[in-house]
């Protein structure tokens, strides 16, 4: 009877069950996993989670490398750098041509400016005593409206008489043009001129004269509000039979309602 308890009692090790003995140690090694998780920081969840990203990146990750990655980014920079390189160049291009077109526009003005004047000039200076009229109608053409009327006073009142009376003709050329200062819709210019006018009483010769012009932009042209002879480098007279006169008998007159 002993012995028959005893074989009851045995444990399974006694009997040489060694393989069920491994079997029953088993959960107790998989239960000390989690407290070594524990012990690291990391939780079983929080491993798992890691161990799935890493497979995730190993996935994804190029086959070429870091490496490459970089040279590509390095090719991107360039692109970028070559791109903003050819903005700046045509906006200072763009920058260069309306500074240039400003100037442009501006010397473009002066000229209109001296060629109103300088055409005044003539027209104030020429004239034939047989064409008055067509002579008066130049000068209004290239006056301002103010000024036409002073002018076309100054004619009428006299001395468009004095040159028929004297049988005078008149004709002009310009030296040269100064034109000052071309602001807005006012402009100044000196008209340096050589004129001679032949008459009953002689000839008269002026060489450098210079007058002193306003104007005024008026329907997209220049016109001339107001004029002032401000004298002349020579002057000379000479009477109908060619002798030298120190002073002038009887000149004939000059349509200048400014001088």
């Amino acid at each position: 009877m002993k012995t028959e308890t005893e074989s009851k009692t045995r444990s399974p090790a006694e009997d040489g069950d060694t393989d069920n003995a491994k079997e029953e140690t088993v959960p107790e090694q998989d239960a000390v996993e989690p407290e070594d998780a524990a012990e690291n920081g990391e939780s079983a969840d929080e491993k798992d989670e890691k161990d799935e990203k890493d497979q995730t990146e190993t996935e994804t990750r190029p086959p070429w490398g870091r490496r490459a990655v970089r040279v590509l980014t390095g090719q991107t920079a360039a692109k970028v750098l070559v791109v903003a390189v050819l903005l700046a160049s045509v906006v200072t291009a763009v920058l260069q041509w309306h500074r240039a077109d400003k100037a442009d526009a501006r010397e473009d003005e002066r000229r209109r400016v001296g060629d109103s004047a300088g055409r005044f000039g003539r027209a104030l200076l020429s004239y034939d005593h047989t064409k008055l009229q067509a002579a008066r109608n130049r000068v209004l053409s290239l006056a301002s409206d103010d000024f036409a009327k002073t002018y076309d006073q100054a004619f009428t009142g006299g001395l468009e008489g004095i040159i028929t009376k004297l049988k005078a003709d008149a004709s002009a050329t310009v030296r040269t043009v100064y034109v000052g200062d071309v602001d807005g819709g006012n402009a100044r210019a000196v008209v340096v001129m050589d004129s001679e006018v032949h008459s009953t009483a002689g000839t008269r010769s002026v060489l450098g004269s210079y007058l002193d012009m306003k104007l005024t932009r008026s329907r997209g042209a220049w016109k001339v509000t107001e004029v002032t002879s401000i004298g002349a480098a020579n002057e000379s007279m000479t009477d109908p039979d060619g002798k030298q006169q120190t002073a002038p008998v009887q000149p004939a007159p000059s349509p200048s309602p400014g001088g």
